[in-house]
Order: structure tokens, then C-alpha cells, then sequence
């Protein structure tokens, strides 16, 4: 989980066009965020304007560069990560030497090679152990009311909310619950971690989705073209006029589209910049290594998640239908329907049968289809019945669809769902290593349906 954070962490700090870490993060008035220098080059390589590379729309002058903003946030995150290795340590005896070893046992000190031969080849240092100094324990606090016995703070006191020594625990805490401080931080920054990766998988996921419909625009506005542009070219003499109108057409319809999916993009920027804050500010609370800080600032997370993911519900993916011209291959035939080829929707698919059962299903968590045949159109309406009621979590529906294949008899696998039992009720269902299928991963796919909160 650590690992996915980081590579969260990183592709925050990353630019997306010279994929090095940001230098110099300037931000455009949509606020995707790229290198000032990487700025300048793609102006440069486009005649003095620059076009936003996440295709949103935003199109900028060259002599408006110079008016960017900073982005302050990412330039922050990026100082603190590239910088976040700790001074080296000098050496406890000479002063003057970088420490590369440290002794665990009585010294508790450390020391550069040519101090540690000297102190420890007499005696009963000899047998003193030695660790690379990247090895050095951290420091551990310790109370302040007991000097004597274990007096490292290494509980947490989950009652009081405060770090406690063992004397402590046992006395004045005998009764509360506790756990080692170190597992409940890494409890913490997990959860907090979990939160910040959901938010940024749902965003990716909506971000890629309308990308794909920006190229699904483009190509079909190709597509389109072509088609007048070659249906035409036999009729040239009295189609001119009317193939304009078709290609202005098309434009105003892939504008007006493309329009619709910029302001969506925009609104996903402005909670990918959210994240961002909260990715900095998570990042800084954990380098303090400060138990109470890091739950006083829980809450704050937890807020922020809650709040991003009722946005995020309520900012419901976008769908859209295809467009196309019909009639152009009449053309070799009528010659005056030419006039009359106009671009239109693709007509929605509509299946009565299936369309009847989904309405008279209601609220009933389970939806049969066995017996309805399904188009791959079909599936298309199921599809979006199952992305339309993501947004229903909230209110514990739940969807469940039941395809038999009498021929094959039900695929299983034992071994995984002993592992999904044994979870129980845990939020964090862990499947690394397992070399899952793709039948597998229907298994995980009913158990995420059933259990909303894993």
C-alpha cells in the first residue's frame, strides 16, 4: 500500500510532458500544472500558441506566458521529497568524519570507520554490534514521569489519544485500550493513504473516460469527413454548398461536444488540485512523525475525503452518443437528396424487453437477466444501469446480476474465498501475490458489489 501511495505521490510531482520532477511548476488558467521551460517549447513548436496538452480547451498567447502563476503547492511538494534525506551524521568521537557506523550495543553512538577501530578492537568492545549507519534505530521518545525501566513511550493509548510508557499503561491505563505506537501510525497514515488513493483513482478513472471521448470525438469528426468529402466528389459541381454546410456542421457539433467535456475536465482539475493540497499536507504531517498531530489531523483527511467523494458523486460520469450522417451512400442514386444530408445522433439502442425488466425490478437488490438474450448494445444499457448506481452507496443498494451459462457449470476457487471470509470485516481486502484470473476477479467483483465497505 506504501508503494501505491508513493507512486501517487510521484505522479503528482511529475510533469507529464518531460516526465522528470517539475522545475519551476507554472500553472495554466485550467490548472494543469507543466515545467515553465516545457511551456515554452511547446509554444515555440506551435506558432506562438500554446494548446493545453490534456486537450481541455485552454489556449494561451505567447506574451501571456510570463503572466502564469506558480504553482506553489507542487513546487513545495517537490523541494520537501527531493530534499527529505536528513543531513549525514558526524561522527560522535572526532567531530570532523561523516558516521558510517553506529554501535547498538553500550555506546549507543556513532562513529566513522577510523573511530570505530580505534575504540573497538581493546577489550570488551570487541564484541560490540555493528550496523551501517543507514541501519541507526529512530530516536524514541520517552516519558517524562518515569526515568527508570521501559520508559519508551511505545503505546498508544486509544481512551486518552496520547502516547504512553509501559509503567504508564499499566498503572494510570490499566483499563483503556492500547496498541503499539507504531502499529496504530501505520494504521493511520494507511487509512489516510487509502482515502487520498480512492479519490485519485476516481478521478483518473473520470479523467481517462472523457479523454477517451476527446479522441472518440476526433476520430468520428475524421471518420465523418471523410465520408462527405468522398461521397461527394461525383456530385462535385452541385454539392459544394452543401458539403460546407455538412463540415461546419460537424465542427459546430464536435465544438459544442468538446465544449460540454472541457468544463467537466475543468471541474475534475479543480478536485485534482484539491487532492494535491491534501497530498502536501499529508506529506508534512507525516514527516513530523508525530502521533498526536497526525490524529488531530485525521479528522481533517477524513473530512476532506467525505466532502470530495459526495462532489464526486453528484459530478457523474459523462455519456454521450456517437454522431453520424445518414444517406450519404444514396447519393449514386438521388442525386437531389444531397441537399437534405444533414449530421444527426446516433439513434439511442433501445431494448423494450430489457428496458421493462430493469423498470419493473425497482429496488430489489437482485436484477435477473437469464432469461433476456443480450446484444452487445444491451450490455451497453447494463453497463450504464451499473455505472449510474455507483452513486447509490450511499443509500446501501445494492446490484447484483445473476447470467447463467447452463452448458458450463460455475466457476470457483476456494482458496480465494477462504482468504475473502477470513477478512471479515475488515476495509482492506489484501490480494498481492494471489495471481488472480479474470474469473477470479469476478469473484472480487460480486464480493466489492455486496460489501460497500471494502
Amino acid at each position: 500500500m506504501a508503494s501505491d501511495f508513493s507512486a501517487l505521490v510521484e505522479d503528482v510531482i511529475t510533469c507529464p510532458i518531460c516526465q522528470k520532477h517539475f522545475d519551476q511548476p507554472t500553472m495554466l488558467p485550467c490548472k494543469h500544472t507543466f515545467c515553465y521551460r516545457c511551456i515554452q517549447n511547446m509554444v515555440t513548436g506551435n506558432d506562438g500558441v500554446l494548446k493545453c496538452p490534456q486537450r481541455d480547451g485552454t489556449e494561451l498567447k505567447k506574451d501571456k506566458i510570463d503572466t502564469l502563476p506558480l504553482n506553489e503547492i507542487v513546487r513545495d511538494l517537490v523541494h520537501m521529497l527531493d530534499h527529505s534525506d536528513s543531513s549525514p551524521s558526524v561522527c560522535y568521537r572526532c567531530e570532523t568524519d561523516i558516521a558510517e557506523y553506529w554501535c547498538e550495543s553500550d555506546c549507543k553512538h556513532s562513529f566513522c570507520s577510523k573511530c570505530w577501530d580505534t575504540i573497538h578492537e581493546l577489550g570488551q568492545y570487541r564484541n560490540h554490534t555493528q550496523l551501517p549507519i543507514r541501519e541507526k534505530p529512530p530516536d524514541v521518545a520517552r516519558c517524562q514521569e518515569h526515568e527508570q525501566g521501559d520508559d519508551t513511550l511505545k503505546y498508544w493509548c486509544e481512551q486518552c489519544t496520547k502516547q504512553v510508557c509501559n509503567n504508564c499503561q499499566q498503572i494510570k491505563h490499566k483499563d483503556h485500550p492500547f496498541i503499539l505506537v507504531t502499529d496504530f501510525m501505520d494504521a493511520l497514515q494507511e487509512e489516510c493513504e487509502d482515502g487520498l488513493q480512492g479519490v485519485q483513482s476516481c478521478l483518473t478513472y473520470r479523467s481517462n473516460r472523457v479523454e477517451k471521448m476527446v479522441t472518440e470525438i476526433e476520430e468520428e469528426k475524421k471518420s465523418n469527413k471523410s465520408k462527405v468529402v468522398v461521397a461527394m466528389d461525383s456530385f462535385r459541381k452541385i454539392i459544394d454548398e452543401q458539403e460546407k454546410a455538412l463540415l461546419e456542421n460537424i465542427d459546430n457539433t464536435e465544438r459544442e461536444e468538446i465544449k460540454s467535456i472541457e468544463e467537466y475536465k475543468r471541474q475534475l482539475q479543480g478536485e485534482h488540485q484539491n487532492l494535491i493540497e491534501e497530498v502536501l499536507n499529508f506529506v508534512v504531517v507525516c514527516t513530523d512523525k508525530e502521533p498526536k498531530k497526525q490524529f488531530d489531523a485525521k479528522s481533517s483527511f477524513d473530512d476532506y475525503i467525505k466532502r470530495t467523494k459526495t462532489k464526486l458523486l453528484e459530478l457523474k460520469p459523462k455519456t454521450r452518443n456517437g454522431n453520424h450522417i445518414p444517406g450519404l451512400q444514396k447519393l449514386q442514386q438521388i442525386e437531389q437528396q444531397i441537399r437534405s444530408i444533414n449530421m444527426e445522433k446516433v439513434p439511442k439502442h433501445e431494448n423494450r424487453e430489457l428496458q421493462d425488466a430493469i423498470t419493473k425490478n425497482g429496488n430489489n437488490s437482485t436484477l435477473n437477466l437469464q432469461s433476456i438474450q443480450l446484444t452487445d448494445k444491451d450490455m451497453e444499457i447494463v453497463a450504464n444501469l451499473l455505472e449510474n448506481n455507483r452513486g447509490i452507496r450511499v443509500e446501501n443498494r445494492k446490484i447484483t446480476f445473476v447470467m447463467e451459462a447452463p452448458p458450463r457449470p460455475p466457476y470457483d476457487n476456494l482458496q480465494l474465498r477462504k482468504r475473502i471470509t477470513d477478512n471479515g470485516n475488515n476495509a482492506v481486502l489484501r490480494l498481492g501475490g494471489s495471481n488472480l484470473t479474470d474469473r477470479d476477479m469476478e469473484i472480487v467483483a460480486d464480493v466489492l458489489k455486496t460489501n460497500t465497505n471494502l
